[in-house]
């Protein structure tokens, strides 16, 4: 499979989730939507990849993966993870910010991502459905000024 079509948790990936943390503790919205434009949206777009490759019944990439990977790609969402996506619909927590940090909570994942070595396959598509809702808040935001 093409390196860039897999997520890997390197340290490159590891470098720009503490900066979304730091993007996040100040608070600046504008700034932290186009950071996530910038530096995450390709997850969003990974997904769209691999829901066309799960539609056209082309996997071949995947399998051309090393064992490891392939279980790494496997790996189901945990529990919290499940809350972290339900946390990012909840129309009462948007108020309270938690929208947005719900996709810091999502990939951090109780400490996990520092043990993991890829992102799932479960992970993009749960990742690709809070990116939608936080882009969603901040837009509003951006539309209304605040």
């Amino acid at each position: 499979m093409e390196k860039d079509i897999i997520i890997y948790y390197d340290s490159e990936f590891i470098k720009k989730f503490e900066e979304l943390k730091i993007m996040l503790d100040a608070e600046d919205k504008p700034k932290l939507y186009e950071f996530l434009l910038k530096e995450f949206h390709f997850i969003f777009k990974l997904n769209q990849c691999y829901w066309k490759q799960i539609a056209e019944n082309n996997g071949r990439d995947f399998l051309e993966a090393d064992k490891e990977i392939q279980q790494e790609l496997m790996r189901p969402l945990s529990y919290r993870q499940y809350r972290m996506i339900e946390r990012s619909f909840s129309r009462y927590l948007e108020e309270e910010g938690f929208v947005l940090w719900s996709i810091w909570d999502f990939l951090h994942d109780n400490g996990r991502i520092y043990q993991k070595k890829a992102m799932s396959a479960a992970e993009v598509g749960g990742c690709s459905m809070i990116l939608e809702n936080v882009y969603s808040l901040l837009g509003r935001t951006k539309r209304n000024g605040s």
